[in-house]
C-alpha cells in the first residue's frame, strides 16, 4: 500500500503536460489531502492536550493523596500523643481509694487498687504459663527490649569435657547478652587558679569566674546532684550517702558534707521552685492537701499543691487559709479540689469536695449504724451514675441540668430523719458542702476526687517516718524545695539526676540571693 506522502507527488508526476482540468482536479485533491492532514494534526494535538490534562490531573490527585497521607500521619501522631496524655492523666487521677475501683471490686471484678493487692490474703495460684514462680495470677510479665551489644566475644571449646575427644567445627551458637556497669571511677580533682584583678579607675577587685567552678565549696555539680537524689529519691541517711561516695568513688566526705551538698542543690533549685509556684498560680484546677510534721519537736504542716504537670510542697506552721492565700495568691481564680477542712472554703468559694472522702465516711457510718446503709448505697449509686453520664459529650445546658438533678438527690438525703451519731454527722458534712460536691459536673477539667493530692503526700509521709523531725528552717527549706522538684520532674517524665545537674550548673550562683523562709514554731 502506497502511503499518502508518496501518493501526492506521484500523481503530480503522472503526466508531463496535464491539462488545465486535470491540474484543477489534482489541485482540489491535493487541497483535500492537506485539509485531512491538517484535521489529523489537529486531532493529534487535541489528543496530546487531553493526555497532558489527564497527566496533570493524575499529578494533582497524587499530590492530594500525598497530602492526605501526611495529614493522616499527623492525625495518627496527634492521637498517639493524646492517648499518652490521657493515660498519664488517668494514672494521675487514679488512686487506691477511687470510688469506681471500689464499685468494681464490689461487683466481683478485679480492682486496680494497690491496697487491694496488699490486702489479698489468699494464696497465690500455681503458675501455668511459665512465668516467674510466686508472681500473682493474672499479672502479665513485662519484658524490656534487648539492647544492642557493644562488643561480641566468641566463646569456644576445644574438646569434649566428658571424654576428651577434640571438637570439629561448632554446630551452632547460643548467644547470651550480659549487661554490666563500668567500674566505679575515682573523683577528678581540678584546681581553678582564679585570677584577681583590681580596677585602676574605681579600685574594685574582681575574681575571674569559670562556669564549672563554684564560688563556694569544694564539690562539683555531679557530687551535689548525687547527694540530693540519694537523700530524697533513695531516702538514704546522710551518713550512708557519705559511705557510698567513699565505697564507689573513693571520695571521702562526712555526713555533714553530704547535707551541705544537698542544701546547695536545694538553693540552686529554688529558682525552679518559684517557676513551679508561678505555673500553679496560673492553673485552672489545683488539688490541695496537708499533713502534719515536726520541726524540732514542734508541730508544723507540709502542704501540697498539685496540678497535672506540677507539684509544690510548702512547710508552714499554720494549717489555716493563710497558707493557700500565700502560695496561690489572694486573687487566685482557679478551682480547688480538696477535702472538708475548713481552711479551704475560708480561702475560696470555687471548690470541689472530694467524693472519695465522703464515700469512705459513708461506708464507715453504715458499719456503725444501720441507718447509714441506705445513705451510703444512695451516695455510691449517685456517684457512679454521674460518672457514667459524664462519659458522654454533654452540652453546657445538659451539664447544668445534671447538676440540678444531682443536687436534688443530695438534698433528699439531707432531709432524712436519723438519730444522733455517725450518720447524723455524715449528713451534716454533706449539707455543709452542698455547694461544692457537684462542681465537677459543670466543669469537665475538675476531678471529683482529691486522689492526686493524697498521692502527692505519700512521699513526704514516708520520709516523715524515716527522718522523724526536721531541726530548723534550713532543713525545712531543703525539704520542701527538693521534694517539689522531684515530684514535678517525675510528673513530666524527666530524669532527676540530670535535672539537678542542670539547675546546679545554671542557677547555683543566682540562688544565693534566695533567703531561707522562716517557719515559726507553734507554741
Amino acid at each position: 500500500m502506497v502511503s499518502r506522502q508518496e501518493t501526492i507527488p506521484s500523481r503530480l508526476r503522472m503526466t508531463s503536460e496535464p491539462s488545465k482540468e486535470e491540474l484543477l482536479t489534482q489541485l482540489t485533491e491535493f487541497k483535500q489531502e492537506v485539509e485531512e492532514l491538517r484535521k489529523e494534526q489537529e486531532k493529534l494535538r487535541e489528543e496530546q492536550e487531553q493526555l497532558r490534562k489527564e497527566n496533570e490531573e493524575l499529578r494533582a490527585e497524587n499530590e492530594e493523596l500525598r497530602k492526605e497521607n501526611e495529614e493522616l500521619r499527623a492525625d495518627n501522631e496527634e492521637l498517639r500523643q493524646e492517648n499518652k496524655r490521657l493515660r498519664a492523666k488517668l494514672r494521675w487521677y487514679e488512686g487506691p481509694h477511687t470510688p469506681p475501683s471500689k464499685d468494681q471490686s464490689d461487683a466481683g471484678e478485679s480492682s486496680s487498687s494497690s491496697d487491694d493487692e496488699d490486702d489479698d490474703d489468699g494464696e497465690d495460684e500455681p503458675r501455668t504459663d511459665g512465668g516467674t514462680p510466686g508472681r500473682k495470677s493474672g499479672h502479665k510479665p513485662e519484658w524490656r527490649d534487648a539492647p544492642d551489644p557493644d562488643q561480641e566475644i566468641e566463646v569456644t571449646c576445644e574438646c569434649c569435657p566428658e571424654c576428651g575427644e577434640d571438637f570439629d567445627e561448632s554446630v551452632g551458637v547460643s548467644p547470651r547478652l550480659v549487661e554490666e556497669i563500668p567500674d566505679p571511677q575515682p573523683p577528678e580533682t581540678t584546681q581553678y587558679n582564679r585570677h584577681r584583678y583590681e580596677c585602676d579607675c574605681c579600685g574594685e577587685e574582681t575574681v575571674a569566674s569559670h562556669p564549672d567552678c563554684p564560688d563556694k565549696g569544694q564539690f562539683g555539680v555531679n557530687v551535689i546532684a548525687n547527694a540530693a537524689v540519694s537523700r530524697y529519691d533513695y531516702r538514704l541517711p546522710y551518713r550512708k550517702i557519705a559511705d557510698r561516695f567513699e565505697q564507689l568513688h573513693e571520695l571521702e566526705l562526712s555526713g555533714a558534707s553530704a547535707w551541705h551538698a544537698t542544701e546547695r542543690a536545694a538553693r540552686a533549685g529554688r529558682c525552679e521552685y518559684e517557676r513551679i509556684r508561678d505555673q500553679i498560680q496560673d492553673a485552672d484546677v489545683v488539688h490541695i492537701d496537708e499533713t502534719g510534721m515536726k520541726r524540732d519537736g514542734e508541730q508544723a504542716w507540709i502542704w501540697t499543691f498539685t496540678t497535672e504537670r506540677h507539684t509544690l510542697y510548702a512547710v508552714r506552721e499554720s494549717r489555716g487559709h493563710d497558707v493557700p492565700a500565700e502560695v496561690l495568691g489572694e486573687d487566685f481564680a482557679g478551682t480547688i479540689v480538696c477535702d472538708g477542712w475548713g481552711a479551704y472554703p475560708a480561702f475560696s468559694e470555687k471548690l470541689q469536695r472530694c467524693w472519695a472522702h465522703i464515700l469512705r465516711e459513708a461506708e464507715d457510718a453504715a458499719d456503725e449504724q444501720a441507718e447509714g446503709e441506705p445513705i451510703y448505697r444512695a451516695l455510691r449509686q449517685l456517684y457512679v451514675a454521674l460518672q457514667t453520664r459524664l462519659e458522654s459529650d454533654l452540652t453546657v445546658r445538659e451539664r447544668a441540668e445534671l447538676q440540678r438533678v444531682a443536687r436534688r438527690e443530695l438534698e433528699s438525703l439531707i432531709e432524712r430523719s436519723v438519730p444522733d451519731g455517725p450518720v447524723a454527722t455524715l449528713l451534716g458534712k454533706i449539707e455543709g458542702g452542698l455547694d461544692h460536691w457537684l462542681t465537677f459536673v459543670g466543669e469537665p477539667a475538675v476531678s471529683p476526687t482529691n486522689n492526686a493530692a493524697e498521692n502527692a503526700l505519700r512521699e513526704p509521709v514516708v520520709l516523715r517516718k524515716i527522718i522523724g523531725t526536721l531541726r530548723n528552717d534550713r532543713g525545712l527549706f531543703v525539704h520542701e524545695t527538693v521534694l517539689s522538684l522531684l515530684a514535678t520532674w517525675r510528673q513530666q517524665g524527666r530524669n532527676p539526676y540530670e535535672e539537678f545537674r542542670r539547675v546546679v550548673r545554671d542557677n547555683e550562683m543566682i540562688s544565693r540571693a534566695h533567703a531561707v523562709p522562716a517557719v515559726e514554731t507553734s507554741g
